[in-house]
């Protein structure tokens, strides 16, 4: 069942205030080799990003200070 226009929007606005897009540039090809182990392993690049994200966060003092979506 696709969204409503007004949940769209709704979803739109909460994510603008509330969630912000990192990145960094990679090799077209390495990034392509990178998506397929995921697909491999079963998970997505997002989640392997957010695991890092949090290991390096709880090595440096940092976990838990964030709130959840």
């Amino acid at each position: 069942m696709a969204l409503s226009e007004s949940k769209r929007k709704a979803n739109n606005k909460w994510d603008a205030a509330n969630m912000t897009v990192l990145g960094c540039k990679v090799r077209r090809e390495r990034a392509e080799q990178f998506k397929a182990a995921c697909k491999r392993s079963g998970t997505s690049p997002n989640a392997v990003f957010m695991a890092a994200m949090e290991t390096f966060m709880a090595a440096h003092g940092e976990a838990g200070d964030a709130p959840e979506p």
